[in-house]
């Protein structure tokens, strides 16, 4: 047998090292191909599902929620200011849950009460049937109960229970399919004041510019009209007035409103729907009346969405607990103070 030299064996290892590397290499450029592919089809397939949810009704409003809350928390009056306490006193119950996507909706199966969906865990809550809380006395303050977003699927059970408690409110809506159109009317038809709070309410359309702006309150304000026969004259900023989600300088839109004759209202009490989710409805009770003890008139913020289904349930507790403790609840109107975090007196 002939001997190995040293050369020879140096050669081999070299030979057989290659070998692996091409052995390895074809196993890497053949496999991760494969497991790429596969992964990306699992991410489209995600992603599909997102959109779907994005495109649906639940998705819409989820969505929307999920921008109000994302405007609050950034706005400076968050940090300092206006509602800094309002702030703090919410997220102090409960941690700011920013993936959660839980609803009433996801949670229960769906059934009809009086041609709304409710769900089943929610059926017969729209029969509000408790008498009046009586009024131990008169503190002489006065609150406004407002619901941003709507209309919604629980826009029928809010109207059920103010109306069950000859109490009327604001609703400052945003534009919504046919389906929608006879919560717009209710709104109008029992007494409540309707305002506009943007078509869209997606954020970087409506504040992309002056024009963009007033297209989306024109368009708002056409749909209101034609629908209910009555056009709204006051409007809220998403996001609020001091909101830093605007493209331009808020006192841009401030003008528009101001040449338009068009009255703005912020809000000065927090329930918090919107900031963190999981709140009771006694946690949402608590947070507006932490607020409303500090003001002659409170503006309260609360949202008029199927994904925020607490607020509908909180409110029988609100409106016993304001008129046991004195307060007058009252819909906006030409008397009310105008609440701004910018007011449109800074504007020339």
């Amino acid at each position: 047998m002939a001997k190995i030299t040293r050369a020879q064996l140096a050669q081999r290892k070299r030979i057989d090292f290659y070998k692996k590397i091409i052995i390895y290499g074809f196993l890497v450029m053949t496999i991760l191909p494969i497991f790429t592919s596969l992964f990306l089809f699992y991410r489209i397939g995600q992603l599909e599902k997102k959109l779907d949810y994005a495109l649906s009704a639940e998705g819409k409003d989820y969505l929307t929620l999920l921008s109000s809350r994302d405007a609050l928390l950034d706005n400076p009056n968050a940090k300092s200011g206006v509602f800094v306490d309002s702030v703090k006193s919410v997220l102090g119950n409960a941690e700011v849950d920013t993936n959660s996507a839980t609803s009433t909706e996801k949670e229960n199966a769906e059934t009809v009460v009086d041609g709304e969906n409710v769900p089943e865990s929610q059926e017969g809550s729209t029969d509000v049937t408790q008498p009046d809380a009586t009024v131990t006395n008169s503190n002489g303050k006065r609150v406004y109960l407002t619901f941003d977003d709507g209309p919604s699927i629980y826009t029928g059970q809010i109207l059920d229970v103010l109306k069950a408690n000859n109490i009327k409110a604001t609703f400052f809506v945003i534009g919504r399919e046919e389906e929608f159109y006879d919560y717009y009317k209710r709104i109008v038809d029992e007494g409540h004041t309707i305002g506009m709070h943007s078509y869209t309410h997606v954020y970087q359309d409506f504040y992309a510019s002056k024009e963009s702006f007033a297209e989306e309150l024109t368009k708002l304000n056409d749909l209101i009209y034609n629908v209910t026969g009555t056009k709204s004259t006051i409007f809220r900023f998403p996001g609020g007035s001091s909101n830093s989600v605007s493209s331009l300088a808020v006192e841009e839109y401030i003008d528009y409103l101001n040449e338009n004759d068009i009255d703005y209202y912020d809000w000065n009490s927090l329930s918090g729907d919107a900031v963190t989710n999981g709140l009771s409805p006694e946690q949402l009770v608590n947070n507006i009346m932490n607020d409303v003890s500090q003001n002659e008139d409170s503006i309260v913020l609360m949202h008029d969405l199927q994904t925020t289904h607490t607020t509908v349930e909180s409110l029988q507790l609100l409106i016993d607990t304001l008129k046991t403790e004195g307060y007058e609840i009252l819909p906006i109107d030409e008397n009310t103070p105008l609440i701004q975090h910018v007011s449109a007196d800074s504007v020339e």
